[in-house]
Parts: structure tokens; sequence; C-alpha cells
């Protein structure tokens, strides 16, 4: 198995947190070996791992990176070389992407039955699916960085949020 973005998140996270292999084992209930074999690429991060960076550290970056990892889609850290994860930088560019993503919707008719629109048409509804998903990941970014700036912790955050959609009746209890 190839090393991925998911075992760097593992090892930066450790690094962060100031731990060796063996103290993240003892931590997690696993030898350090298996810590070293997901930090390596051999086996895939385990959810007990983005977890435990989640709540323990604050760190939703290995959770985003697993979870990308194991589905082949969703929100990963930008971590390029023209990217800037300061606060300000990220809330402005999630405004900017939002902005795009909603002038897309608003650009689409959604009316029609999908059998009936033509090529045009669905090359500019691709365009607003991929707008959106620059919107989500943007959003993501946002959460995650205002999340650990602020000590406000993600997981109660996705938690308060579940249990908002539940009480709202968009999600079964």
């Amino acid at each position: 198995m190839k090393r991925g973005r998911a075992a760097d998140a593992v090892k930066a996270a450790r690094k962060a947190a100031n731990m060796t292999q063996q103290q993240l084992s003892f931590e997690i209930y696993e030898s350090r070996e298996s810590v070293s074999h997901q930090e390596n690429g051999r086996y895939r991060v385990q959810p007990n791992i983005s977890k435990y960076f989640a709540e323990k550290h604050n760190n939703p970056w290995v959770a985003l990176e697993a979870a990308a990892e194991y589905t082949g889609w969703g929100p990963v850290k930008l971590d390029g070389e023209m990217v800037d994860l300061h606060r300000a930088s990220v809330a402005m560019k999630t405004r900017e992407e939002l902005t795009e993503a909603l002038e897309a919707i608003e650009s689409v008719c959604v009316a029609n039955h999908p059998r009936s629109i033509r090529d045009f048409d669905k090359q500019h509804l691709e365009e607003a699916i991929l707008q959106a998903i620059d919107a989500i990941v943007a959003l993501t970014q946002y959460v995650a960085v205002i999340c650990v700036d602020y000590g406000f912790s993600w997981l109660k955050m996705w938690q308060k949020h579940r249990t908002k959609l539940k009480s709202k009746g968009f999600i079964r209890k």
C-alpha cells in the first residue's frame, strides 16, 4: 500500500502533540508497530486514531484525510504552496467560494426532468456542482481552522449540529 495523505496527517498530528509512537500506542490501545504501519502507509489509518486526535487534540485533519482516503472523495486539508490557512485568509476565500457557488446554482435550472436537458445545460449543471464542491471544501477549511485556532471542539461542534438536525426532524433519532 502506498503512503497516503492520511498517514502523513497522523505523523504530523503525533509530532504536533509532542508524542512518540509508543506514547500514541498506549493512548489508543494498539501496538507501536501498528502505529508505525499506519504512519508509513502499510495499513490504512484506523478510525480510532482519527477519533483520538479529534477528541484529545482538537485536530480534525487526520479524520478528514482518512475519510477521503477510505471513500475516495470528500474534503481534505488544503496544504499546497498556494494555500494560506490563516483564519482571515480562510474566511475571505470561503466568502468568495460561497458567492461563486450561489451564482452558479442560481444560473442553472433544475426544474426540468433530467432526461429532458440538453448537453449545454448539463455542462452548466456540472459547473454548478463543481462550484458547490469548492464551497464545501472552503467551508470545511473554515470550520476546521476556526475550531483549532479558537479552541472550539471540532467533535462537539459536529455533535451539536447532529442534535439540531435530529430536533428539527431532518434525521432520524
